[in-house]
């Protein structure tokens, strides 16, 4: 009895703990390095973020202990706390945030600033996959019809996040969402036709999408629509980058031009040359891309790669419905995240000011995806 009790104790998944740790490691020496090349006090913003990483780590380590039982029961209940969150900043948003951006996104409460928005990630995907769960054991007799009501019901518990995102103007993690509930859906193993369906839907609104941005017609529309003019402005600096490098593209052509002096095998962390604006936040990725070159580049995107196959792993070993769907709904948010922000990096898609997981400055949404990653480790637990 001892012996197998002290196998459950010992039952930690350090194959997964590894490349956070990397990144967790690698998020503060690159913070520190991008401080000091922007003269911004760099043991400063270092020690924030180690600050950061131990919270996260706290709460990680903290969620992975909560019984399951414990976790299923309160799920709605964080759905819930999560849209409150998002609705109080109409009330409590952080105004010197709102100077700077135009946009309600951060909460101040006591001085203490973070983005709702990034904690709705991990309450809107446990809610979605115990929805799936409750379906899947209710509905045993399945077909289109089911299915179809089952996407429908999805659909209408989305509807408050995404009026939530519409009114706080945040279009990039709206992106994230969307990404999440597409894959879950297509993991829960609905109805081809249905798939079909919202693929050709996707299609659709993606070929729509391409004609408002590549056309001055379309961009007109998307201006009559009420986009601002910072939004248009990333769509036009995506479009034709060195047409406007000195101006609304200055950020995008420098991060070219520092991803592109990078070389190989990179400038070395003190041959940093090109100043690229926020490459703290939105475009750590050029930082790495110059300093470390191609090869460290590569090395980072296949850590990430790395982290999800762990994730995707983890979940089918648990034997858990449940599990797996909270799996396949974390990795798609963070492949989403990491490939969006690369993409915007090296100029195949636009700016959204979505960061970099793990490496980006924002405590918000490093705690935020740390605080996720203690359900996965939760799946090798007993508790």
């Amino acid at each position: 009895m001892k012996r197998q009790e002290y196998q459950q104790q010992n039952n930690f998944n350090y194959a997964l703990l590894l490349p956070i740790f990397l990144m967790l490691i690698l998020s503060i020496w690159l913070q520190y390095w991008v401080a000091y090349y922007d003269q911004n006090n760099p043991t400063k913003q270092a020690l924030k973020q180690l600050a950061f990483v131990g919270l996260g780590t706290v709460l990680m380590f903290g969620v992975k202990y909560i019984k399951r039982d414990v976790i299923w029961k309160a799920v709605p209940w964080f759905y819930v706390f999560s849209l409150l969150l998002m609705g109080s900043l109409y009330f409590f948003y952080d105004p010197h945030m709102y100077d700077l951006t135009n946009t309600k996104r951060w909460l101040d409460i006591f001085g203490f600033q973070f983005q709702p928005s990034e904690i709705a990630k991990t309450a809107y995907i446990l809610f979605m996959s115990k929805e799936l769960v409750k379906y899947n054991k209710n509905v045993p007799e399945k077909d289109i019809h089911t299915d179809l009501n089952m996407v429908k019901k999805l659909v209408l518990y989305s509807l408050p996040l995404f009026f939530l995102m519409f009114v706080q103007k945040d279009f990039g993690t709206s992106l994230v969402f969307i990404c999440v509930l597409g894959a879950l859906i297509v993991a829960s193993g609905i109805n081809w036709r249905i798939v079909a369906v919202l693929g050709g839907i996707a299609a659709l609104l993606g070929g729509t999408l391409i004609f408002l941005v590549f056309t001055d017609f379309g961009q007109s529309i998307l201006a009559s629509l009420h986009f601002k003019e910072y939004q248009l402005n990333r769509i036009r600096a995506w479009v034709d980058p060195f047409e406007y490098a000195t101006s609304i593209a200055y950020q995008q052509v420098q991060g070219l031009l520092a991803i592109g002096s990078g070389g190989l095998f990179g400038t070395g962390t003190t041959g940093v040359q090109v100043y690229v604006p926020v490459r703290e936040s939105d475009m750590i990725f050029t930082f790495i891309g110059e300093a470390y070159g191609f090869v460290g580049a590569t090395a980072v995107i296949l850590l990430y790669f790395y982290l999800f196959f762990q994730i995707f792993y983890t979940g089918i070993k648990s034997n858990s419905t449940f599990n797996i769907y909270i799996c396949v709904g974390i990795v798609f948010m963070l492949v989403f995240q990491t490939f969006e922000n690369i993409g915007a990096s090296i100029g195949l898609l636009p700016l959204t000011g979505i960061p970099l997981p793990f490496l980006s400055q924002g405590g918000t949404a490093l705690v935020s995806t740390m605080l996720a990653l203690g359900l996965i480790f939760g799946m090798d637990s007993k508790a």
